[in-house]
């Protein structure tokens, strides 16, 4: 992918870079140079604890984590980290930059990483991003069976008998700026994953009063919040003005407000009070009719992905001939051009071409529209049950709920079956999807946390079947991802997590249906916007550290 941007710290799914003539503004704050942005409900504001997009939109500024990703390569750099080294892979050593300190002036030293990684790895407290400390040595002792799920009191929460481990053993302060990390095998590609939210440091006073800092983070990145976040009206972020990296935020802020229950921006866009915005399917058209906007957008590739994918718990859905016909059954081409044909790229891979080995064609002839072949997938798989439905569980959102509609016409116009399509609120469908509680095919995405095709499959389907949304497991497919870990060089292990990749579409435990588009359009506060191929997503919103306001 060819992009134009300036480089950025921080990590989400759903971010755009923005830029402009820094003499614009004068970047020393004053309250006029505010940003309005949208934005969905957010899960947390503490690391660890989002693995979401919109919870990081915000994370990532107000964070800084150990590294960042380049503009160009997407290779990581530090930022936090001095260094970071190896001489077998396994065992890393973390060298952190001297005098960086958190909003309320303590140290962000090495217990400011270790306090945050425990509090994530400790099973007991049912973190979602617990499994990226999977490979950390001491994680299995922290993270036991949970209970019967009848001895739980939450039924949609896990919980476990004493875990008396509350420390990663493999994590060591060798001093107060080192960080020694021992891995459970060899992992060439640990560095680019650290400057993901899951790694990023936690303030004491943080961790003192957990519901205190959701609502009023501490971090240590170049934003920071002076008031209350609220969940359901949003809140205003502000800069930092002792930030003490090199890349200080032009603005003086960013005021967050909230959409929720399939509400989006785009009318609030085109009154001014939305600087940002993506249209939604329904607005899609008369957007790209607009003469006067079309001087204001960005249109180019998002390595953000859609997929539809199947629970593998339920019975009715574990063959994989039937998998394969609902997939061939959709018609990417026909629903790309009812939803707005710039907005996606048609997929055949789990793995973009924009991201470092990627772009395998993996999905091959059955993401390729095809009736009679789906037809007859079918009828191999047993049939459709007579008079049920096919439920496609989505969260809803206006523009899912008319993208996933047009996949379910075209499914249903291919193999003659009735669907229904069943949305429900955000944080509501992410607990059951991650709890195996839908009886249906549902919306899957993602979206670069770092630029390896390993994010793309060892998160998402690693694991086993307990872990991860799918129900999936595979021997021969984790076998394969640590083999890929193990790799004597990134070149090496590249190739290897695409054989794990070419595994997984045998078995298709999703489908995948779309690369997306960059389509941001832009108030005329802005100006030169610009997107960063790691941090953009289709939300639209700015790497915030570089947008310039030049009214």
């Amino acid at each position: 992918m060819t992009v134009a941007a300036v480089a950025a710290a921080g990590l989400t799914v759903s971010a755009a870079a923005c830029a402009g003539d820094e003499g614009d503004v004068d970047g020393e704050g004053g309250g006029d140079a505010v940003i309005n942005m949208q934005i969905g409900e957010v899960r947390s504001l503490i690391p660890g604890g989002s693995g979401e997009s919109e919870g990081y939109r915000i994370i990532k500024n107000v964070y800084d984590g150990l590294v960042y990703y380049d503009i160009d390569s997407g290779e990581p750099q530090n930022l936090v980290a001095e260094e970071i080294t190896s001489s077998d892979n396994q065992t890393w050593t973390i060298k952190i930059k001297d005098g960086l300190t958190f909003h309320n002036g303590e140290p962000v030293n090495a217990d400011a990483f270790i306090r945050s990684w425990d509090r994530t790895a400790y099973a007991p407290n049912v973190l979602p991003l617990n499994y990226f400390f999977g490979t950390f040595e001491g994680y299995a002792e922290m993270n036991p069976d949970p209970l019967p799920e009848d001895q739980w009191a939450d039924p949609e929460v896990p919980e476990y008998a004493p875990v008396e481990v509350t420390h990663l053993s493999g994590v060591t302060a060798i001093d107060d700026l080192t960080l020694e990390v021992k891995l459970t095998a060899p992992f060439i590609g640990f560095p680019t994953m650290l400057g993901y939210e899951a790694f990023y440091p936690v303030a004491e006073e943080c961790l003192a009063d957990v519901e205190a800092c959701e609502r009023k983070p501490i971090g240590n990145g170049p934003f920071m919040f002076e008031e209350e976040y609220d969940i359901q009206n949003g809140g205003s972020m502000v800069t930092w003005a002792d930030y003490p990296g090199e890349k200080k935020p032009q603005i003086d802020g960013v005021d967050w407000h909230v959409y929720l229950e399939g509400n989006d921006c785009w009318a609030d866009f085109q009154t001014g009070d939305i600087d940002i915005c993506s249209p939604s399917a329904a607005d899609y058209e008369s957007a790209m009719n607009n003469e006067e906007l079309n001087e204001r957008v960005i249109q180019q590739p998002d390595p953000s992905i859609l997929m539809l994918a199947f629970p593998l718990y339920d019975e009715q859905y574990q063959d994989v001939r039937l998998r394969r016909a609902i997939s061939m059954a959709i018609d990417r081409e026909g629903v790309r051009n009812v939803v707005g044909p710039e907005r996606f790229t048609p997929l055949d891979e789990w793995v973009p071409e924009s991201i470092l080995g990627g772009g395998t064609n993996s999905c091959g002839q059955y993401c390729t529209h095809d009736p009679e072949a789906a037809q007859a997938l079918l009828a191999e798989a047993g049939g459709w049950p007579e008079g049920e439905r096919l439920r496609i569980w989505v969260n809803d959102s206006a523009d899912n709920l008319d993208i996933f509609r047009a996949i379910g016409d075209s499914i249903s116009e291919s193999l003659g079956i009735e669907y229904e399509l069943v949305p429900m609120e955000w944080t509501e469908f992410l607990t059951a999807r991650e709890n195996h509680q839908l009886d249906g095919p549902f919306r899957s995405g993602w979206g670069p946390d770092y630029n390896l095709n390993e994010n793309y499959l060892e998160p998402i389907y690693g694991g086993g079947a307990a872990t991860n949304d799918q129900g999936w497991e595979n021997a021969e497919y984790d076998a394969k991802i640590a083999e890929a870990g193990a790799a004597a060089s990134l070149d090496e292990a590249v190739a290897l997590y695409a054989e794990a990749e070419m595994i997984l579409a045998e078995d298709m435990p999703s489908v995948p249906v779309f690369g997306q588009n960059y389509n941001f359009f832009y108030t005329d506060r802005l100006d030169n916007v610009q997107v960063h191929p790691i941090y953009a997503g289709p939300r639209g919103d700015c790497e915030l550290r570089d947008v310039v306001i030049t009214e």
